[in-house]
């Protein structure tokens, strides 16, 4: 891959210029340098003058190798000058200003193989037809990213990711492995020497001694050996950590043009041929701007390790959400995805559409990860980063989707009591300051934020509504801060921001979200499922780009507040008690787990 020079206090320096209290472009720029343009004679005259002037000068020494360390070559985003001559970015849709057209999309996606043909030509056709095959026979690839902070678990996630695929070498994945080099073992990094001999063992997916050990040295060839073609793998210092999204963001560098993307945690277990599922799945949705995204469930009651198979009936699904606000400024308020139900679904044949995105599990087509890269400007920011990219995504014209069915699960808090889910926070106190400027880019650039029109607005609709039942901690107008009167980092805007295909404003009005009064109409969850499918996916554009929302004018309101506000016979009734069977390991989950 090709390799560029980036400064992991790039996305810092820039989080922290637009804080009025810390400029570090200055202070760098000025600091062991005072008193070297005095006039050398008085240098001389003044012995200790330059005794001073030494230690400066150490320290400016001091402070350039610290720079040293932190400067990181990453790759360079997949962007074939061949195919592509104004940018990919450019030639699908202009950085959002379009929607893209299928054409365009259809320029997008690399495919190979098979392994084994004669096996391949033998298989049913109706499995061809399902999609395990592009064109002319061959299969169309997978970009998995792994995001990874010290995870010991990580190892065994790959490893089951290529054992349990009906075709792994259709897979590529891409390891962002966060680690402290002097205790830590890097992802990939089989258990022995891929030259040694494997003893042969009829044990294809349990490991030996502790379950979760991710030991594999009992297989017939370890897995991390076998498609380490397959795998590539970008080490970082453990110190050098700001969050998921950074970490994500070089993940997404080292997209390298494949048919579909994956983004999963690095803690994870996959179903026997997941690969197979997870297509079917994508494309039983009909829609080229189908992402397929969850919470995933916990590994412990859904999976069974022995067989490789998912031992629940039930899936997660995206419908709830609610107003955080900021730990340093109460007047901004970002949106937090908590708890999930899980239930069966009450769609089958096809996804369950979705308002919300989930960073522990996407797959979409590749392009979406092209057109809504992670935003490396974004230090120290945990919550807040499915927002923005879900945010983002709608606006580019993506829909999300629940999967009807679970092809992989997660580790939340089970497992062995030695060992400590580490993350990223651990080094939180040298990089103080950070997350506030990086909220504040946040919720400006994703438009979170409202601006004097908003507010007036709102004001105006409480009067004429008579509105004097406000829900307790309601958040009265004129405690909010206003868009303009904020300051923010606003570099490359145009790279990390919003698309045109749909506004932010429709998805706010379209889910009851409120960014004035900081509240959401509650109980969405009861019309995500049947009734939103039948009501939304009546307006898919006939040429499978998305769901058009220029033909809905439906505003989801409480139903416990408003009564039903969709006509679908008996949706409350439906989804009442999938609402309440909320995934309750998630209550466990230590925070920053999703790193």
């Amino acid at each position: 891959m090709d390799m560029m020079v980036m400064a992991v206090d790039s996305a810092v320096d820039a989080a922290v210029d637009s804080l009025d209290s810390v400029d570090t472009t200055t202070e760098k720029g000025t600091e062991g340098t005072e008193g070297e343009e005095k006039d050398s004679d008085e240098k001389d005259k003044d012995q200790d003058h330059e005794n001073e002037n030494e230690n400066e000068n150490k320290n400016d020494k001091e402070e350039k190798e610290k720079e040293k360390k932190m400067i990181l070559s990453v790759p360079k985003f997949w962007d074939p000058p061949s195919l592509f001559n104004e940018g990919v970015r450019t030639f699908l849709g202009n950085y959002g200003e379009r929607l893209m057209t299928p054409q365009e999309a259809k320029m997008i996606g690399s495919y190979v193989r098979p392994l084994d043909r004669e096996e391949q030509d033998n298989k049913d056709k109706d499995e061809t037809k399902n999609g395990q095959e592009g064109e002319e026979g061959l299969l169309e690839t997978i970009f998995v990213s792994i995001a990874s902070y010290r995870d010991y678990r990580c190892p065994n996630t790959v490893r089951q990711l290529f054992k349990q695929a009906t075709y792994p070498e259709r897979i590529r994945v891409a390891i962002v492995d966060q680690i402290d080099p002097a205790t830590d073992v890097n992802c990939a990094k089989p258990e022995r020497p891929c030259d040694e001999e494997y003893p042969n063992n009829n044990n294809n997916n349990k490991d030996s001694g502790d379950e979760d050990s991710g030991d594999s040295s009992n297989k017939d060839e370890d897995a991390l050996c076998k498609y380490s073609h397959l795998i590539d793998v970008y080490e970082m210092d453990a110190t050098l950590a700001v969050g998921p999204v950074l970490a994500r963001h070089i993940g997404g560098r080292m997209y390298r043009g494949e048919y579909y993307a994956m983004q999963s945690d690095a803690h994870m277990e996959f179903v026997t041929g997941w690969d197979v599922d997870i297509i079917q799945q994508w494309k039983s949705a009909k829609n080229e701007m189908a992402v397929l995204t969850t919470y995933v469930s916990s590994v412990g009651d859904h999976y069974d390790k022995e067989t490789g198979t998912s031992t629940a009936e039930s899936r997660p699904k995206m419908c709830n959400t609610d107003f955080d606000l900021d730990y340093y400024d109460n007047r901004l308020a970002n949106l937090m995805h908590g708890q999930q139900p899980e239930g069966k679904p009450d769609v089958m044949g096809e996804p369950t559409l979705s308002p919300f995105w989930a960073a522990g599990f996407s797959f979409s087509r590749g392009h979406f990860v092209i057109q809504v890269p992670y935003d490396q400007y974004l230090p120290m920011i945990f919550q807040g980063e499915e927002i923005n990219i879900g945010l983002r995504g709608f606006t580019y014209g993506y829909d999300y989707y629940a999967p009807e069915r679970s092809v992989l699960f997660h580790y939340y808090s089970e497992g062995r009591k030695d060992k400590k889910v580490k993350t990223f926070w651990e080094h939180s106190d040298a990089y103080n300051g950070l997350e506030q400027a990086s909220m504040a880019r946040l919720l400006s650039i994703t438009e979170l934020i409202p601006t004097a029109e908003d507010i007036s607005k709102n004001k105006k609709d409480e009067e004429n509504n008579n509105n004097n039942n406000q829900e307790k901690g309601e958040s009265e107008s004129e405690n909010v801060i206003v868009k303009d009167a904020i300051e923010w980092n606003r570099v490359e805007e145009k790279k990390y921001g919003l698309g045109k295909a749909r506004t932010v404003k429709k998805f706010l009005r379209t889910f009851g979200i409120d960014i004035v009064a900081q509240k959401v109409e509650h109980h969405m969850c009861r019309f995500v499922g049947k009734p939103m499918n039948e009501m939304f996916l009546a307006h898919r554009r006939e040429n499978g780009m998305g769901v058009d929302y220029d033909q809905i004018s439906f505003e989801f309101r409480d139903p416990e507040v408003y009564g039903k506000s969709w006509d679908t016979g008996n949706a409350d009734d439906c989804c009442e008690e999938e609402e309440e069977e909320v995934v309750e390991e998630q209550e466990e989950e230590e925070e920053g787990v999703e790193e």
